[in-house]
């Protein structure tokens, strides 16, 4: 029930509808002057959400920065949802949010992790991909060894992820002494981070953040249309985790 209430919640997140929503109600409305009102309220959340000053303001706030890394770490975790759902192992669609991949990658080849735990299944309704498998078989054609690659592909959450990893992890080292570097994307962090914070391994974050940031007149002024996307990703998050907090997730 609560991961059909999630994606639910996905869809009513979503600046875009909102904005849908206000300029239906103006049209249908009967009083001229409430059409204006509503018109006007609408043309505002249009162009507040699609300011890309004002969501990188918002975000940099909600972003988790990296803190000090250890020299290795025995796992890096990447966490799933970066394939779409039509994806096979012969035809890998991945979305913009790749990046937790490419780092892994990097991170694996520079020696900062020793292995790869790839957590995840689908994390949707109608669809019983195993991602994890397909993120394995990728790296395997990468020339990653088979034995430095471990999954587990039962997660539908983030919740779910940080448990089963546990599981794994512990079945693996049961002293639970190991290192682990968890690998995903910058707004997904903090919820990453309080779910594996419920169980009994300790994971360090792992996020890539701009060192230099430059004034851009044009992100202030001119609307963004792409930025109504990255705004219903952050909404997405931030009511996620506060949802988890109230159920004890975090």
């Amino acid at each position: 029930m609560f991961f059909i209430l999630s994606k639910i919640l996905s869809f009513l997140v979503d600046p875009f509808i909102w904005v849908i929503i206000i300029f239906s109600i103006s049209l249908l409305l009967k009083k001229i002057y409430k059409r204006k009102y509503y018109f006007l309220f609408g043309f505002f959340l249009l162009i507040l959400f699609s300011n890309s000053f004002f969501y990188s303001l918002i975000n940099s706030k909600w972003d988790i920065k990296s803190g000090e890394f250890e020299e290795y770490y025995d796992y890096g975790i990447l966490m799933g949802g970066m394939i779409g759902l039509n994806s096979t192992s012969d035809n890998i669609q991945f979305l913009k949010n790749n990046d937790r991949l490419l780092n892994t990658i990097e991170l694996y080849k520079r020696g900062k992790i020793k292995n790869i735990l790839i957590t995840g299944a689908s994390g949707s309704l109608t669809s019983n991909m195993k991602e994890s498998q397909l993120i394995k078989n990728f790296l395997l054609r990468i020339g990653i060894p088979k034995t430095k690659i471990i999954i587990e592909d039962k997660s539908m959450n983030t919740h779910e992820n940080a448990i089963y990893c546990q599981k794994v992890i512990n079945q693996l080292h049961p002293d639970n002494n190991v290192r682990c570097l968890a690998i995903t994307s910058s707004y997904h962090m903090r919820r990453t981070i309080g779910c594996f914070d419920k169980t009994n391994i300790k994971v360090d974050p792992y996020v890539k953040t701009p060192s230099i940031k430059h004034f851009d007149l044009e992100k202030i002024i001119v609307p963004q249309s792409h930025i109504l996307f990255k705004w219903k990703i952050l909404l997405h998050e931030i009511i996620g985790y506060l949802t988890y907090k109230v159920i004890g997730y975090i």
